[in-house]
């Protein structure tokens, strides 16, 4: 196929670890963190009609990056993407649901582009069952709200799933279409009553669980990753924390299909070490690529409904850690505003209260 003219990405789901990419021996940049997902664009340095090679070097040549088994590698999907010079950004589209009911929900779609101002966006909305539940049509970056009637919401009992499609048009033509699956559901949380979901309490059961599959190792074959789901839902669980770093999209997929309530978690660690060789060397400068990377990714998967910005940080009872704290809370407050944030803290030495500046920081204690 003729690509000349077009716009070509790569987009790896996950490499662990420090991964550094070369086109035609041209350095496109490096990643270190091994669970977050990244992209770069081909089309400089491509060879179209010619042969074109694409190089990754993986660097675990120091052993102690874990506390757990991480593997090794190109461990996810990797994707090429062909698009027009107008076209949805990478994780441009944003779907939310502020008013749920069980007559009526709007939607809000928001949609960021990349390329020439002058397109126009246009929204369809699908319901479960395929029909066509709404649409609208606006200039770019403008939100757009669409009302459904009667919706079918989304919960671990009744997980259905909408499905919105956004084109991309320019003088009337089609130039890009992209598809984001979605749930209408609506979040609320209190120390009054908890958590409620759609409207009703619901008491979150189940576990931390890390990315890799058992005899399978690190690799994260979509049937494996839907198919751990499938166990623990019928354990039981009917929540999931990502110990201790984002998950492959194939496994927030299944939770969204199956019904699974997800804590999404960025980080084992910040500045402060737990392995010679882990996270934080590498937190200071990539925490905030990282922290995009997870969100912006992550947020119209309607499983997941907190935000995890840490799991056990050395340095949570000390002002660093504190404001450490704050900066990760309000920035992912920032790029999403409806779900909490948390930080999963253990305190094996000091006295609890040592922890309330950490706490206020959050908007859910975790213990």
């Amino acid at each position: 196929k003729d690509c000349s003219g077009q716009r070509i990405t790569v987009e790896f789901e996950g490499v662990y670890m420090n991964a550094t990419v070369w086109l035609n021996g041209e350095k496109l940049g490096t990643h270190p963190y091994g669970y977050t997902a990244f992209f770069y664009d081909l089309t400089p340095y491509l060879k179209f009609g010619a042969r074109n090679v694409l190089a990754v070097r993986v660097d675990v040549s120091q052993q102690q990056t874990s506390r757990w088994y991480p593997g090794s590698g190109i461990y996810r999907h990797v994707w090429v993407t062909v698009t027009g010079s107008a076209h949805v950004a990478q994780w441009g589209v944003f779907v939310t649901t502020p008013e749920v009911s069980a007559a009526r929900a709007k939607v809000v779609v928001r949609t960021r582009l990349e390329g020439p101002a002058a397109a126009v966006i246009e929204t369809m909305l699908f319901s479960p069952d395929g029909k066509r539940a709404g649409a609208a049509q606006g200039p770019a970056d403008a939100p757009q709200e669409i009302a459904v009637a009667n919706p079918a919401l989304w919960s671990p009992e009744t997980p259905r799933l909408y499905r919105a499609v956004t084109r991309v048009l320019v003088a009337k033509k089609v130039v890009d279409e992209v598809e984001t699956l979605f749930g209408i559901r609506s979040l609320a949380w209190s120390a009054e009553k908890g958590f409620l979901l759609n409207g009703k309490p619901v008491k979150m059961v189940g576990g931390s669980v890390h990315h890799d599959n058992g005899v399978l190792g690190a690799a994260a074959f979509d049937r494996a990753e839907e198919r751990r789901v499938e166990l623990l839902k019928a354990a039981g669980f009917n929540a999931i924390r990502t110990a201790h770093n984002p998950p492959s999209p194939a496994f927030l997929a299944a939770c969204d299909r199956l019904g699974m309530l997800v804590m999404d978690e960025a980080f084992d660690c910040w500045e402060r070490a737990k392995k010679p060789f882990d996270y934080h060397l590498y937190f200071k400068d990539w925490w905030q690529r990282d922290i995009d990377a997870m969100v912006l990714r992550d947020r119209n998967h309607p499983s997941v409904v907190m935000w995890s910005i840490g799991n056990e940080i050395p340095e949570r009872s000390l002002p660093a850690g504190v404001e450490t704290a704050r900066s990760l809370a309000d920035y992912v407050r920032k790029l999403d505003p409806t779900r909490p944030v948390t930080s999963a803290a253990n305190n094996p030495a000091t006295p609890w209260e040592a922890m309330d500046s950490f706490f206020a920081a959050l908007d859910v204690a975790g213990y």
